[in-house]
């Protein structure tokens, strides 16, 4: 991260040409007073900061308290259109599991009513409800996400915060379902067949066979097992984190570039790249504010949730896009083509 420069005696501004400065611009030299500076926090003058774009951070000029700042301050302005935009989100997630679940049950009830005879129909009722059910979870989840990631954009960017705006995304939706279903089918299910790998092996390690009673016996003998799945666990665990937090910028560049799904795998990508811990430790504190909010909200006779998670969610997306604008500031992309 770059550091205020601190301007020589006597010079003054480049705006304010009555005031004295105290920093200098790191990128093209202007003297800058405090009102210039953000109070001698910011290293940027003011037109380099809207040649750059109006998020004021650039990936190789941000730390978390002054973005946390930023995004506070346009999330505590526009709590109310936001909390509406995450209970929209919310309510469109619901109908998508909805869906899902009303498959699940037909299919279960066919299974049941069928008999140990006839077990087919309700297989392929339930199996073709799954898919469905999981096909449409993601476009209507995806419908709500990038809606409330546009209004989170548009407040930090200081634009008015429009519910119809959510809506602008949808014809989005399909590339939203390209890039989840590529990080599942791609990242993820190659994951989840790791870990079973590992659990394999840690049987072997033990001396057990792959029957219930071989299971069995290589957890009852020694601490193998254990150590295998410990290890290699913590490990996967570490993978799938390194693969997935970057591609996660996918969608934000879906929303804000408006480019199509694989070009918005590899933008985020690319964004991530260097980026890796502040990724993970902006998501983190976003999801323990969630958390909180969640806590407190059932603290307060639990419809409190109703107000607490919606906003939350909203500031979650926020600190994330926060993020995105500074790595995507002075990234080489190209500029957003936004809808």
């Amino acid at each position: 991260m770059l550091s205020p420069q601190p301007a020589p005696a006597g010079a003054m501004c480049a705006v304010h040409q009555d005031a004295a400065a105290d920093t200098v611009c790191t990128r093209c030299g202007n003297f800058m007073c405090a009102t210039c500076s953000d109070n001698r926090t910011g290293t940027l003058c003011p037109a380099c900061r809207q040649s750059l774009g109006t998020w004021p951070f650039t990936r190789e000029d941000y730390d978390f308290s002054r973005v946390w700042n930023h995004v506070f301050e346009a999330w505590r302005r526009d709590i109310v259109m936001l909390g509406v935009g995450g209970l929209v989100m919310m309510g469109l997630s619901f109908a998508g599991q909805l869906v899902f679940q009303l498959f699940s049950v037909i299919g279960q009830m066919m299974l049941a009513t069928g008999g140990k005879n006839n077990l087919a129909p309700g297989l392929v009722v339930m199996g073709f409800g799954i898919t469905l059910g999981f096909l449409v979870t993601i476009i209507v989840q995806g419908i709500g996400i990038m809606g409330l990631i546009r209004l989170g954009l548009d407040s930090l960017l200081g634009r008015k915060v429009e519910i119809p705006r959510m809506f602008s995304q949808a014809k989005k939706v399909w590339r939203y379902t390209a890039v989840q279903l590529a990080i599942a089918f791609g990242v993820m299910l190659p994951l989840v067949a790791g870990f079973g790998v590992l659990f394999a092996l840690a049987i072997l390690a033990g001396g057990g066979s792959f029957s219930s009673s071989g299971v069995k016996h290589a957890f009852d003998h020694g601490p193998a097992p254990v150590v295998v799945l410990l290890l290699g666990g913590t490990g996967l665990t570490f993978l799938m984190v390194w693969l997935i937090l970057p591609l996660t910028f996918a969608q934000f560049e879906l929303v804000y570039a408006g480019c199509d799904a694989m070009e918005a795998l590899r933008r985020g990508w690319a964004l991530g790249t260097g980026h890796r811990l502040p990724t993970i430790g902006y998501t983190f504190v976003a999801s323990l504010v969630v958390m909180l909010l969640m806590i407190a909200g059932l603290l307060a006779l639990c419809m409190g949730v109703l107000i607490a998670l919606p906003i939350g969610y909203a500031l979650f997306f926020m600190v994330q896009a926060g993020l995105y604008l500074a790595l995507r500031n002075g990234s080489g992309l190209p500029a957003p083509v936004e809808s």
